[in-house]
């Protein structure tokens, strides 16, 4: 194939130009922001699910307690009544030491009742802040990851940006580029990911192996508006 050292030219800074789109978008899918998002994510599903359980865990210590009081208040008042009946002496004697006898032991019953309605607060007191706490982390965890997607955002933007930019200039280059040759390197490139390369010396660049004395004096005694094929390769070899 013949093309004019121009257009091999042409076809090597087309190369260098896809090189840079390449670059980008690895660098677009390698920004440290997305592994960044993956870590956040998952302590936001492990906060989360820590706040669901302490909130179950507050509203059933919330059941107990509203149950202990309803207890201490139904003892309560069943002193009161007997009580009550004690002072205004309004039964036999029998009766009297009874009822004084009950109310020691509701006593003691409501003293024990009181405990454990103490013992229910101070759980609820405890699990109560331990939610203040995990609730905080949680915003704290959201709030983090918000300003991640924010830096996500712009740098992925700004990438954006660029490979737009290389690909309007790669339009540009290739409308120069004779068909024929543009169909070669388009397909050398998309089934080894690199189309052209420069020949420096004796070396191609595009697999970074020498090339050897025999083919270089062949290569010499070439016309200039030869194309070249790396032996190793395959791609486009431009000298330069």
């Amino acid at each position: 194939m013949q093309a004019s050292p121009e257009q091999q030219s042409l076809v090597l800074e087309l190369q260098l130009l896809d090189n840079e789109i390449m670059q980008a978008n690895t660098k677009l899918k390698s920004l440290p922001e997305v592994e960044q998002l993956l870590h956040i994510d998952k302590r936001i599903i492990t906060a989360t699910d820590e706040v669901a359980t302490v909130k179950l865990e507050a509203d059933q210590i919330t059941l107990e307690l509203r149950r202990g009081e309803v207890d201490v208040e139904t003892v309560t008042d069943r002193i009161k009544k007997d009580e009550a009946r004690l002072a205004s002496g309004n039964a036999t004697p029998k009766e009297l030491e009874q009822t004084q006898h009950e109310i020691q032991t509701l006593k003691k019953r409501q003293l024990a009742l009181e405990e454990i309605e103490l013992e229910i607060m101070v759980r609820s007191e405890a699990v109560t802040e331990r939610s203040k706490v995990l609730t905080t982390d949680l915003a704290s965890l959201e709030t983090l990851k918000a300003e991640i997607n924010q830096r996500l955002s712009a740098a992925t933007s700004e990438i954006n940006s660029l490979i737009a930019n290389k690909q309007k200039d790669r339009q540009v280059v290739a409308v120069k580029i004779e068909k024929v040759l543009l169909d070669l390197y388009e397909k050398i490139r998309t089934s080894s990911g690199v189309g052209a390369a420069a020949l420096v010396g004796n070396k191609c660049n595009g697999c970074n192996l020498a090339i050897n004395a025999v083919e270089m004096q062949r290569i010499k005694t070439l016309p200039l508006d030869e194309v070249l094929r790396c032996e190793e390769c395959r791609r486009i070899l431009v000298r330069i």
